[in-house]
């Protein structure tokens, strides 16, 4: 084993233990529904940001593929958010955006990029995501970049912009004229830039810690070397070759797993402990042959998920490296998805079930790992998942390659 092998398993080992202590006080984070500052700190000192900076610029990556190590990225994200689901989702997005920003789909000044990796590396920044639209068309934009001598004029309103509170820098997608045809680029936006409006208005039954409210942008003056072109424009960000959806795909499908993870974990204590069994005969919970079944089932149905998304994320990282038939890659990413959804929301939902009366105490707020769950695993359609794994299956059909295919 190299020692960067044995580095980035020490990366591995220090997500799980985060996981601990972000259980600890995942309650109260959950009650509050604020930024997890504390947490997202802990994060940033523990060296974790390096997984997702290449090795030329002075990472733990093992190469320049956006996809580099995803296994060890997605297996760091199902820790954290067994912990605390939001702050693992605010770290995913901080971690698939560095990977776009250090990979080698868009033109970034060396310098500049440089600069930003060791700051991220060194866990002294951290990056969101500013893309979504309220249109009724995912991926289609309003939000404008205008260039005016050695700066851009950004206008437009994102929602779902997670994370962005806090950050230091947002990927903002927009209409740019500095792209031929008025097309799209990306401006990596420092938050400290006048015009800049968090809506704060995130008040959703789950992930209430995400920071994922409506950003706006009024007349943000953005300096030209952070206005980043798309190599071969906007088709090939999301053409056959690319990998950037899939990994962002990955990204939340281990940060849903991460809750079924947790709310399994919570369920086995809360047996072992506090419930009673089912029948008087039974002395214990734990000895209830009713509940070791179920808790049986649920484990499979976790561990069967969990070995889908190896599978995937391995597949991913493969195909980008060495090429190969993009919409297979694609439908193992799909099924990981749907396996997932499906563990994560009977885990959570059986949670109370098996642990019992006092598993419901607001104390506890257990309740949090379904309302997660539940908020997460709408983020896109599963049925159009299925569908579209359905019509490979048949006639070899291919997902088209989208930020969700």
């Amino acid at each position: 084993m190299s020692d960067s092998d044995t580095t980035r398993s020490e990366m591995l080992g220090r997500a799980k233990e985060l996981r601990q202590e972000f259980a600890a006080t995942a309650a109260e984070v959950d009650q509050a529904g604020t930024l997890p500052t504390a947490n997202l700190q802990r994060l940033l000192d523990s060296g974790l940001a390096r997984l997702s900076v290449p090795p030329r610029l002075g990472g733990l990556a093992s190469d320049d593929c956006t996809a580099a190590d995803l296994d060890i990225l997605s297996e760091t994200l199902v820790e954290l958010s067994a912990g605390e689901s939001s702050t693992a989702q605010i770290w995913s997005i901080h971690s698939v955006v560095s990977r776009l920003v250090f990979g080698t789909q868009l033109e970034i000044d060396p310098d500049f990029q440089q600069q930003l990796a060791t700051e991220v590396a060194e866990g002294r920044v951290r990056l969101s995501n500013a893309s979504a639209e309220g249109g009724a068309r995912r991926g289609e934009f309003a939000t404008t970049a205008t260039r005016q001598g050695d700066h851009y004029i950004l206008e437009g309103t994102k929602i779902f912009a997670t994370g962005s509170e806090g950050s230091d820098y947002a990927i903002v997608p927009a209409l740019s004229d500095g792209v031929p045809g008025g097309g799209l680029a990306y401006l990596l936006v420092p938050m400290d830039l006048d015009g800049i409006r968090q809506h704060n208005d995130w008040d959703n039954m789950g992930q209430r810690a995400t920071a994922s409210g409506a950003i706006s942008f009024d007349q943000v003056h953005v300096p030209a070397r952070y206005h980043l072109s798309i190599k071969g424009g906007a088709e090939a960000m999301f053409g056959p070759s690319s990998v950037f959806g899939l990994v962002f795909q990955t990204g939340i499908n281990s940060v849903i797993l991460g809750m079924g993870v947790g709310a399994f974990d919570i369920t086995c204590e809360f047996v072992r402990k506090f419930a009673r069994a089912n029948l008087p005969s039974i002395d214990t919970a734990a000895d209830d042959p009713v509940n070791q079944w179920h808790v049986g089932r649920l484990s499979t149905q976790l561990a069967g998920a969990r070995a889908l998304l190896r599978e995937s994320t391995r597949s991913i990282w493969d195909f980008e490296r060495h090429g190969g038939e993009r919409g297979s890659t694609s439908v193992h990413m799909m099924r990981a998805k749907y396996a997932a959804n499906e563990a994560v929301l009977e885990a959570t939902g059986q949670l109370h079930r098996l642990a019992g009366g006092r598993a419901t105490g607001n104390k506890y707020r257990l309740d949090r790992f379904w309302r997660n769950a539940r908020t997460l695993t709408v983020h896109d359609s599963i049925d159009a998942k299925l569908r579209q794994i359905g019509a490979f299956e048949i006639s070899g059909e291919a997902p088209p390659p989208t930020i969700i295919s």
